[in-house]
C-alpha cells in the first residue's frame, strides 16, 4: 500500500494543485504537506524488510532451517533502521517488543532442531543454550517416533557437531553451501502423485472399515437402494394379491 502510494505522489499532488478538480481544503493540504510524505517514507523503509522476510517464508523455497536466521535477520535489520526513523523512542521500542513477540509466537522446538541440523548453519552459533536444548528433545523425540535407536542417532549427531567420521572432509560443508535442502522436500506435484497412488491402492482393499468410519454418502446410495429393493417387494405383493383375487 505505502510502495502504490508513493508511486502516486507526484500525481496525487497535481491533481491537489489543479483548479479543475475539486478537493476539500484540508484533504488539499494533508496532500501537498512534506511531513505526510516523509512519515510514508519512513514507515515504508521499516515494513520492506519485514514484507521481504514474509514474502520469502511463505515462498516454494522456504524451509524450517531459514526461520531461525530470517528473524536474527530481520531484527538486526529493524535495530538499523529505527535510529534513522521519524519514530519516537517510545514507538520503537514497541517495535522491537512487536518483533520480539512475533518470534516467540512464530519460533517453535522443531525451528531450532532443523537450524542444528544444517550444514549451511553450522558455525553461525545464534542458538541460545535454551534453543538447543529443545532442539535435542525434538531429536530425540523423533527418533522414538520413528523406531530409530537414540543412543546411535544421539552419537551420529555428535559426530555432525564435531566435523567427525562421515562430517570429517570439507567438500561436505562446501557443498552443502550451493545445495538447497528444498531439493529433498515433497513437492506439489509429487504429493498429488502420491495420493492418486493412494487413492488408487485403496480400490484393491478389501472393505473392512467400521460403518461409523464410511462415508455419508456411500450410506445414503444404500439406503436408496433399499428403498428401491422395497418398493419392489411392495409391487410384487400387490400383483400377488390381484391375481389372487381375480
Amino acid at each position: 500500500m505505502f510502495d502504490s502510494l508513493m508511486e502516486g505522489k507526484e500525481s496525487l499532488q497535481e491533481m491537489a494543485i489543479s483548479q479543475s478538480v475539486g478537493i476539500d481544503s484540508d484533504i488539499k493540504k494533508v496532500i501537498l504537506d512534506d511531513v505526510l510524505w516523509e512519515r510514508v517514507s519512513s514507515s515504508q523503509k521499516i515494513l520492506k524488510p519485514i514484507a521481504a522476510a514474509i514474502a520469502k517464508i511463505e515462498g516454494d523455497g522456504a524451509i524450517l532451517s531459514d526461520v531461525q536466521c530470517l528473524f536474527a535477520e530481520l531484527k538486526e535489520e529493524i535495530q538499523t533502521i529505527l535510529p534513522t526513523s521519524l519514530l519516537l523512542k517510545a514507538e520503537e521500542t514497541a517495535v522491537v517488543k512487536s518483533l520480539e513477540q512475533r518470534r516467540e509466537f512464530c519460533m517453535k522446538p522443531v525451528h531450532a532442531a532443523a537450524y542444528m541440523l544444517d550444514p549451511k548453519y553450522y558455525d553461525k552459533g545464534i542458538l541460545s543454550g535454551e534453543e538447543i536444548n529443545s532442539a535435542y528433545a525434538v531429536i530425540t523425540a523423533m527418533s522414538d517416533h520413528l523406531g530409530l535407536d537414540k543412543g546411535k542417532v544421539l552419537g551420529s549427531l555428535a559426530k555432525y557437531r564435531t566435523k567427525q567420521g562421515l562430517w570429517k572432509g570439507d567438500g561436505i560443508w562446501q557443498s552443502c553451501q550451493h545445495i538447497s535442502a528444498v531439493l529433498g522436500r515433497l513437492t506439489n506435484v509429487r504429493v498429488e502423485k502420491l495420493v492418486g497412488i493412494r487413492a488408487n491402492l485403496r480400490l484393491f482393499e478389501p472393505d473392512t472399515e467400521p460403518s461409523s468410519t464410511r462415508l455419508e454418502s456411500d450410506t445414503e446410495e444404500e439406503d436408496s437402494e433399499l428403498d428401491a429393493e422395497e418398493v419392489d417387494m411392495l409391487l410384487d405383493d400387490d400383483e400377488v394379491q390381484e391375481e389372487s383375487t381375480d
